[in-house]
């Protein structure tokens, strides 16, 4: 059994897998288990949310009205939760070759809990944030100074890979 195994069905599969990895390396993928899945609709409906097209990303980073938009979210967001929002400045935006970052810098005072709630609710958003910084004081009353410096990070639409 051995022998026929060995002399029929060996040579067979070796050529079978070598056609698979030729078949691979020209970009054609016959092995099902290596095709492309589409992207489930939740990811898909994310990237959508999250990007900009690349020709608008120039324009909007200098018109100023990304980050003005996303200190307004954010400070909305904030009293939402009960926090009082003392200082906020709209910050630089800066672009890579595939993202586009706009950066805002708040003061805050509240109550811990309130706090997390704040970025709890940002989570939920599902929005690219990045905290770069954050700073939290104690303060009397169950009170804190809390200072967030946030990114939001869009990504460009239409970048082509090398």
């Amino acid at each position: 059994m051995w022998s026929v195994h060995s002399l029929s069905f060996q040579p067979l599969a070796q050529r079978y897998q070598r056609q698979l990895a030729d078949a691979g390396d020209i970009g054609a993928s016959l092995d099902p288990r290596l095709a492309a899945a589409p992207l489930p609709p939740r990811v898909t409906d994310l990237l959508r949310r999250n990007s900009v097209a690349t020709e608008d990303a120039d324009r909007l980073s200098q018109s100023g009205f990304l980050a003005t938009d996303l200190v307004r979210k954010l400070s909305g967001t904030a009293v939402e939760c009960g926090i009082d929002v003392v200082a906020s400045d709209p910050g630089v935006a800066s672009q890579t070759p595939s993202t586009l970052e706009v950066r805002a810098h708040l003061r805050l005072r509240c109550r811990y809990e309130q706090y997390v709630e704040f970025l709890d609710d940002l989570a939920e958003e599902h929005a690219l944030y990045r905290i770069e910084r954050m700073s939290l004081l104690p303060l009397p009353n169950r009170q804190v100074d809390a200072e967030l410096w946030i990114a939001r990070v869009m990504l460009k639409r239409g970048v082509k890979t090398p």
